[in-house]
């Protein structure tokens, strides 16, 4: 019995003990979210959007989906889908910029570098533009022989269908 009262005795010290460990756990896992910023480049062969920037976030268009990178992500690479890259400067500045293909690379370091093959900001897009585009590309893809034209074409307009689609979206 006086073994009982004397672990009993030690219960408070063991509950605080536990509290102050989950406490710290707790300011660990939410480590990321306090995280300065992420440090950020986006290039295409004719123009540098971002060299070495901070920034808040970025979301990207790969193709297994869009999603979102913050600081401290996962080391990463992926491929590029047609699409809007949401670059997200700071709480007041979001840039977007449209982005036909290209690689993604998400370092140890958590430095985030995109090389797209050709990208634009999106308020540089005119839609009758692409949409004229997009009629082209249609009708050379149905009228190519060989296969490999047919896909070639058929790439085209889907990126033609992103940029239309990113561009009805901002408006």
């Amino acid at each position: 019995m006086a073994n009982l009262i004397r672990r009993s005795a030690r219960i408070p010290s063991l509950i605080g003990q536990c509290s102050r460990v989950s406490s710290l756990q707790h300011q660990q896992l939410r480590g990321y979210a306090e995280a300065v910023g992420i440090s950020f480049s986006m290039a295409s062969p004719n123009k540098v959007f971002f060299k070495d920037e901070t920034i808040k976030q970025v979301n990207v268009p790969t193709i297994n989906g869009v999603f979102g990178i913050l600081p401290q992500h996962v080391p990463t690479l992926a491929v590029l889908q047609p699409g809007v890259v949401s670059v997200v400067v700071n709480d007041s500045e979001t840039k977007n910029i449209f982005a036909s293909s290209g690689s993604l690379t998400v370092n140890p370091d958590g430095s985030v570098h995109i090389l797209a093959e050709e990208a634009c900001e999106l308020s540089d897009l005119d839609v009758n533009e692409a949409r004229e585009g997009m009629t082209k590309a249609q009708h050379a893809r149905d009228a190519a022989v060989e296969a490999t034209d047919k896909a070639e074409f058929q790439i085209e307009v889907d990126a033609y269908e992103a940029i239309l689609k990113s561009v009805e979206t901002k408006s």
